[in-house]
């Protein structure tokens, strides 16, 4: 029987069977936790356990095969109405971009959702590689968040959950996406860590948080055959999906012909697998089958990177197969900040279908006899903001026109709280080594008239997962995800095959920052004239007039200048309203009668204007104006009150 997306979990608090056979006392080894008995991996769910449903919750009950001891564990229903911590109706408000402390930075995340024991609730937690010095992508350690499934505002941090020592038993210099997933048969968890340039290595543990122990390893398989690996298990048997460089399929004759016949030579040229593994979590395992996903159109999906496996989705009736897809915009840009979709009712024997997006006129028309890994027309998920919602009309739609800093993207979907989200990552410090946590709702059904499935893509937006944010609190200003050095100019790329990587230092960014105790260090940075910060989407509620405050700085040499500020558009040419104008100059910051002091010296300021009468829901854009080509001020923090 396929399982349900939102199965699983660890947690809740141990409760021992009555039929116990063997006590804690009379086992020599050490005992989780977790477990009645020191025989961790032979743990068996039983036939009067069920799993639990939205409305109902469910029982899991399990025996050792090796002495008969036994526990059990209720859960809750999948998904909760009322939050439990409040009392109130579930509401996701303040579910913002990015998801975790701005000092983090957690790329290719893959979100799980797991039953904590410890917490006895629904958590979704997301396993991801770690940005964690600023220099490069990735670094030796990997590290957890987690969040309740009915409050996806309050992340907490797991810690370190797996590290790289220097004379790892698998060799490997820094991880690189890792994934997780849970195996309720045996009440298992899984976890396969890239160890990049050596191998991708399969742990077993009994909690979301490991602990994984670096030296017992249940399969290795060669990065260059598994790079970027993820998991999905389904009925107890585990599947991985895995990026294969070119030297890992070339030994095989038939792909390879396929390969070179199609002139597949753009992007990193790397083909999607799946293996199908045997073996348990005692004796280790082995590559049973392998599948090179076949498409309508050959015998092998080309790919970028980062394939995640979501496997069977109920509303759709298929199994799903996100990868990172490399692109070509009609400006001739090439783009691998998109994640794509394709789907098969087999796993590992169908053939695989792109996807539909339900979004027209996204195809963009380009020369070149080379193959591209994917289509526009099966993204679901695109960092670089090309896909917007209409709200006039709800419609998504594609414009091409890229608003936020280009680069990679990684991540997975899941089911959370009766929602599907997709959580991935953004650039920030105009670079691709400090990427953060973001995520945005994808809405799934089948065509009425093909009886396909439909992914409709995200929205990249400052509210992320909640549908707009509260006007009338003071954001972080780092939270938007529209920056542009000029209205009529593409965001840059930090990918050197971009024609507007060249860009990158004139316009905005996000100043990165790790010091988890530092206040007004995470700022938007480099602001001058032309330049728009955008944030999507506050909610001002009723119609009232308001007063905009904006907590900025000035460098020396900075120019005097101003901020207009719109609505629904950055210019009224494009449909926005101009609501305000502040002025930012050095006597208007000296003179503030309200201050604050960042933690690197910087001395901050609150700056405020006067505003149009609002209501309801809009993007607003901070439109940056000077005399001169002189920064003008950085920017950490904005918010309404109501006159």
């Amino acid at each position: 029987m396929r399982r349900n997306m939102l199965l699983l979990g660890l947690a809740a608090v141990l409760t021992l069977g009555m039929s116990l056979t063997v006590s804690a006392e009379e086992t020599s080894g050490e005992i989780s936790p977790y477990r009645a008995c020191e025989h961790t991996n032979s743990y068996q769910l039983q036939d009067d356990s069920y799993e639990a449903t939205d409305t109902e919750g469910g029982y899991r009950h399990y025996v050792c095969s090796e002495c008969g001891a036994e526990y059990s564990y209720e859960t809750d229903p999948l998904v909760y109405t009322v939050n439990p911590v409040t009392g109130e109706e579930v509401d996701q408000s303040g579910a913002s971009n990015p998801l975790f402390e701005n000092w983090e930075y957690v790329p290719d995340g893959e979100p799980h959702v797991f039953w904590s024991r410890d917490d006895e609730e629904w958590r979704v937690y997301i396993y991801g590689s770690h940005d964690a010095n600023g220099t490069s992508m990735c670094d030796t350690d990997q590290v957890l968040w987690s969040a309740p499934v009915y409050d996806l505002s309050d992340w907490r941090y797991e810690g370190v959950i797996f590290e790289l020592e220097e004379d790892s038993t698998y060799g490997g210099t820094m991880l690189f996406a890792p994934d997780a997933d849970y195996d309720v048969t045996t009440d298992t968890y899984y976890m396969v860590s890239s160890q990049v340039f050596d191998n991708s290595v399969l742990r077993a543990a009994d909690s979301p948080l490991g602990p994984w122990d670096e030296s017992e390893g249940l399969l290795v398989i060669p990065t260059k055959n598994s790079y970027d690996p993820s998991l999905y298990i389904e009925d107890g048997t585990i599947y991985m999906a895995v990026s294969t460089m070119t030297s890992g399929y070339s030994d095989n004759e038939e792909i390879q012909a396929m390969v070179d016949e199609d002139n597949y030579t753009t992007g990193m040229r790397h083909v999607a697998a799946i293996y199908q593994l045997e073996g348990n979590a005692d004796d280790g395992y082995e590559i049973a089958a392998t599948t090179w996903c076949p498409t309508d159109e050959r015998g092998y999906l080309p790919i970028y990177e980062g394939p995640s496996l979501t496997g069977y989705v109920e509303e759709l009736d298929a199994y799903v197969l996100l990868y990172v897809s490399y692109e070509v915009g009609a400006d001739g840009s090439f783009y691998n900040s998109t994640i794509s979709y394709v789907y098969t009712d087999d796993l590992m024997n169908g053939t695989w279908h792109y996807g539909s997006n339900g979004v027209e006129g996204d195809i963009v028309e380009y020369d070149t006899s080379a193959l591209i890994s994917g289509d526009h027309g099966n993204v679901i998920s695109d960092t670089s903001g090309r896909y917007v919602r209409n709200l006039e009309t709800g419609e998504m739609e594609f414009t091409d026109f890229a608003t936020y800093i280009i680069g990679n993207n990684h991540g997975g979907m899941a089911k959370v709280n009766g929602e599907w989200y997709f959580f991935g990552h953004r650039q920030t410090n105009a670079s691709n080594a400090s990427r953060q946590a973001i995520a945005g709702q994808l809405t799934l059904y089948m065509d009425e008239e093909t009886s396909e499935p439909v992914i409709e893509p995200m929205e990249f937006t400052s509210s992320g997962i909640s549908d707009s944010l509260d006007a009338y609190t003071i954001w972080d200003a780092n939270v938007t995800t529209y920056l542009l050095e000029a209205i009529d100019h593409p965001a840059p790329s930090v990918e050197a095959n971009n024609v507007h990587s060249d860009c990158l230092e004139n316009g905005p960014y996000i100043k990165a920052d790790r010091d988890t105790e530092a206040v007004h260090t995470t700022y938007v940075a480099n602001l001058k004239n032309g330049n728009i910060v955008g944030y999507k989407y506050l909610d001002f509620g009723d119609a009232s007039e308001n007063t905009l405050k904006v907590l900025v700085a000035q460098n020396a040499g900075d120019a005097d200048g101003t901020a207009e500020i719109y609505i629904d558009a950055p210019s009224g040419e494009d449909g926005g309203t101009k609501i305000g104008e502040l002025s930012i100059t050095a006597e208007a910051i000296e003179s503030a009668e309200e201050k604050e002091d960042g933690s690197d010296g910087t001395s901050w300021s609150w700056l405020s204007c006067d505003t149009d009468e609002i209501s309801g829901v809009h993007a607003v854009y901070f439109v940056f104006s000077s005399d001169s080509d002189d920064e003008i001020c950085i920017m950490d923090q904005f918010g309404f009150e109501a006159k």
